[in-house]
Order: structure tokens, then C-alpha cells, then sequence
């Protein structure tokens, strides 16, 4: 009776805005206290039994979102934690055989932030035997399908192992941050998101020195797509920096500078994303501000330092952008909203769409 009715996917809004085809977004505090851990056992219908430890819980507050990356299942599940403890098994009757990677974790008491020095990935398959006891307030969980790798002899050898050490470090921070960057993945980058995963989880899991030497390359690309979309979102914030961004993303000063070096450097990279803001208002039609107060409004509040960086990154001067774009009703640049297919509404559904 939950399966239906629990696990909502987004609304309208949300998704449209929403950049993978495929996101079931649930939470029990939609059902009555007393009814939470049986709306919390929904979720998990045919990949996994869970049941509690001792007893019953009067109320068991818990949410689960699953992303649809077309060859991976990645989803995350927040959980009450310690006293809450809850058993989780393997099916008897296995319908799914994927693998994946689950990493459980502890928040931080402080300001929930992910405890990622104690979170220890281990691998484990749907096909096999397993059973659990979970006391962690959270956990991801990566799905991975038997033909992603050319020979499944590596993952054989790893079945059920904790990975700690520098390797299992890797691993959990990568995890971490294809949480994080998730949110405003593009369609077009998942194909990358994937191959880029691959080579973490084999560098990890059958490390050589070539692997490892390959493996930083994409995680070097994921994050600098998550600094972009970040720059993107704060773009008109006066308050931008370098060590903003440090901070919000996790990495040293000297690692940031190293991401946008190709780019030109992180200061302009920022200054051009800027200039081509305000070239598109200038090219409104419908825009009638001053050029100096779009300037402004970009950061940009000395005049002649703004003339000078517009004519240095496009070649004209402000006015002669507004005089052009007006003249050919500016740049319009239309997106079609493309029909989406149905969400599925629980993990075990996404999981058998993976292996279809």
C-alpha cells in the first residue's frame, strides 16, 4: 500500500529543472509516526529486506533519493542513526545481480556535513548472500551492472571487503562528490559521469600504476563541472572569491587554481562568465537599463575598466553590443522542454530498467 503512494517523484517545477531524466525522491514524514519504518521498507521492495533489530520504532524519519545515470544506479539515504538500528538483507529469491559500492556515514553533530574520515566503501552484489546491522544516519550506495567492466574476475576477488587505506579514501571523497554534483548534472555529461566512475571504481578496487595515474583525470573533470555550475549560481554575488569557492567545494587554494589553469585562471575565468551575462542583457531587446547599471549589477563599477575588459573579451565596445543585438532582436536562444518518460517511483524499478 506504501509503494504507490510513498515514493513521490518530483513536482512539475521541479522536474523540469531537474537535469537527469530519472529521480525518485522519497521521505517517510509523509506517513503518520507509526507507519515511517514500514513506509521505509517500501523503498527498498525487491532489492532488499530491512527490519528492525529489536522490536518496533514508534517513528523512523528517513528519506532516499535514487539518480538514473543510465548505466549506474547512485542513490542516497538518510537515516535517524544510532537507536535506530535496523537490519538489512539480501532477497532469497534473487530477481537483480548488480553489484555496488555502499558507503555508509556519520554526519557531523555540528552542521551535518558528511563524517568522510570514518566512511569506509565496501562492495557487495545483490546475488549473493548478505546481511547487515545499519546504525548510520546516511549512506550511498552505488549500482553497478555485471557488463560495465569486461571481466567481473576484479570484483569476485573484492566481494564484501572493506576498503580502507589511501584507496578506500579515494574512493568514499569520489562518492561524496558525485553526491554532491549530482544535482545539476547535465543529460549530455552523463556518458562522461559514467566512464569517469568506471575508471575510479577499477583504479580503486584492482589498483596498477597506470590506473591510478588515469583515475585523476576524472575526478579532476567532475569537480571543475561542480566549480562551474557553483560560479554559475553566484555569479552576481559581489562576494565571489577564491576562497568562497575554496570552502564550498572542499580544496586547497593551489588545487583550485590548478582546475581553471586550462581555462585561463580562475579570476577570469569568472570576469568572462560576467562579460557574457551582461553582453546577453544588452542584447535584450526588452532590457532598456543603462549599460552602466548592467555593468554594475555584474560587478563591474568603474566604466572605463568595464569599456576595456568588454571590448578585450568580444572585440566591440558595450554600445555597440546593444546596437547590434537590438537591431537583430538579440540572440535568441530557445531551449524545447523534451518529453521525459514516466519515473519509475522505487529503486527496484530504476534497478530493472539498468538491466533491461
Amino acid at each position: 500500500m506504501y509503494q504507490e503512494s510513498a515514493l513521490q517523484s518530483h513536482d512539475e517545477h521541479k522536474r523540469q529543472n531537474s537535469q537527469l531524466r530519472q529521480v525518485v525522491d522519497f521521505t517517510t514524514l509523509a506517513f503518520p509516526a507509526v507507519d515511517q519504518f514500514e513506509a521505509f521498507q517500501s523503498a527498498f521492495d525487491g532489492v532488499m529486506e530491512t527490519s528492525a533489530v529489536e522490536g518496533s520504532f514508534d517513528f523512523f524519519p528517513a528519506s532516499q533519493m535514487v539518480w538514473d545515470l543510465d548505466k549506474l544506479v547512485f542513490t542516497r539515504t538518510k537515516l535517524p542513526g544510532k537507536g535506530y538500528s535496523h537490519r538489512r538483507k539480501h532477497l532469497n529469491k534473487r530477481a537483480l545481480d548488480h553489484w555496488y559500492i555502499n558507503l555508509p556515514f556519520r554526519s557531523s553533530a555540528l552542521d551535518g556535513a558528511y563524517a568522510t574520515t570514518n566512511a569506509i566503501p565496501e562492495l557487495h552484489c545483490l546475488a549473493t548472500s548478505l546481511e547487515a546491522e545499519i546504525d548510520d544516519d546516511g549512506m550511498l550506495m552505488l549500482f553497478i551492472p555485471h557488463d560495465l567492466f569486461t571481466s567481473t574476475i576484479m570484483l569476485d576477488r573484492m566481494l564484501d571487503v572493506r576498503f580502507e587505506g589511501g584507496l578506500g579514501r579515494l574512493l568514499a571523497e569520489y562518492l561524496f562528490l558525485l553526491d554532491h554534483s549530482l544535482s545539476q548534472l547535465q543529460t549530455d555529461e552523463i556518458p562522461h559521469v559514467v566512464e569517469a566512475t568506471r575508471s575510479v571504481v577499477a583504479a580503486c578496487l584492482a589498483p596498477t600504476r597506470d590506473r591510478l595515474a588515469e583515475v585523476q583525470g576524472p575526478i579532476d573533470a567532475t569537480l571543475l563541472g561542480r566549480a562551474r555550475r557553483l560560479i554559475d549560481g553566484k555569479l552576481a554575488r559581489p562576494d565571489l572569491t577564491s576562497d568562497m569557492l575554496c570552502a564550498e567545494l572542499g580544496v586547497s587554494r593551489s588545487r583550485l587554481y590548478r582546475l581553471f589553469e586550462p581555462l585561463g585562471g580562475i579570476a577570469s575565468y569568472i570576469r568572462r562568465q560576467r562579460l557574457l551575462r551582461i553582453r546577453a542583457a544588452l542584447s535584450d531587446s526588452m532590457d532598456g537599463r543603462s549599460i552602466s547599471r548592467i555593468a554594475g549589477e555584474w560587478g563591474f563599477v568603474d566604466a572605463s575598466v568595464f569599456s576595456r575588459s568588454f571590448r578585450h573579451e568580444f572585440g566591440i565596445s558595450p554600445k555597440e553590443a546593444r546596437n547590434i543585438g537590438w537591431a537583430s532582436d538579440g540572440f535568441a536562444i530557445g531551449r524545447k522542454s523534451s518529453d521525459r518518460p514516466e519515473s519509475p517511483q522505487t529503486l527496484g524499478q530504476v534497478l530493472r530498467m539498468l538491466s533491461a
